[in-house]
């Protein structure tokens, strides 16, 4: 606005009074921009989706085990076990995967036949453990159980064992066909409800890209099979874009 001075008399008085005038608008002013507008809209991450894939559990347990349960509900220390109560390999040398209350917590696998015999164990401190090829020879169509012993287990002991089935018979026929077109694919083993090659091919793409969409989701979508992985679901999910 400008402010300027008229001079006139008033009764033999000169008067000086200031009078302001309308300044006319810029036309390079800035327009008024509402303040939930944004200068440019950021890239979305996608919608969430939980996508449920009957057959990964065999033989679902009936009640809760420390293995089923979820990490607030679960028994103080006690390890979970990443699997079905009841799930199927392919490979004769599956991977076995588990989470402990601290990190690198030294733990005892441990393998037995249905009839409970010991056929392998060892100490280790990671969280998984690929079955050694100098172990005993697991046989396809037969099953067995495995847990992990905390060294130590005054906080809640070894979970309840699960069981895997090594996959026999025509199925394991299907699935050798399916893996001459597509070698090693997390795919083939999720349409046959394979739990442990399945982790196993994603973990293995992951580690090698570590942004890979595909493998992201997948593994994200087959973790929301069970409820002892849906926080690892949730991790996966929390990567993909």
């Amino acid at each position: 606005m400008k402010i300027t001075k008229i001079l006139f008399t008033l009764t033999g008085w000169l008067l000086v009074v200031p009078v302001v005038l309308a300044q006319p608008a810029q036309q390079n002013a800035p327009k008024a921009t509402p303040q939930n507008a944004q200068a440019s809209t950021a890239p979305k991450t996608p919608a969430r989706v939980r996508t449920k894939l009957d057959g990964f559990e065999l033989s679902p347990q009936s009640g809760k085990s420390a293995n089923q349960v979820g990490g607030a509900s679960r028994d103080l220390g006690t390890p979970r076990l990443f699997a079905p109560n009841s799930g199927k390999a392919y490979s004769t040398h599956p991977v076995f995967y588990w989470g402990t209350a601290d990190s690198g917590e030294k733990v005892t696998f441990r393998l037995r036949s249905v009839n409970g015999q010991v056929i392998y164990e060892t100490a280790t401190t990671s969280d998984h453990l690929g079955y050694p090829a100098d172990a005993p020879a697991l046989t396809p169509g037969n099953n067995y159980t495995w847990t992990i012993v905390p060294e130590n287990d005054m906080l809640g002991g070894a979970p309840q064992p699960v069981t895997v089935s090594i996959v026999g018979g025509s199925e394991r026929d299907a699935i050798d066909e399916a893996l001459k077109t597509s070698p090693g694919s997390a795919d083939v083993f999720v349409q046959h409800r394979v739990w442990y090659d399945a982790v196993s091919s994603y973990a293995n793409t992951l580690s090698h890209s570590p942004g890979d969409q595909h493998a992201l989701a997948g593994r994200a979508t087959l973790y929301d099979q069970l409820p002892v992985t849906h926080e690892l679901a949730d991790a996966d999910w929390a990567m993909v874009h």
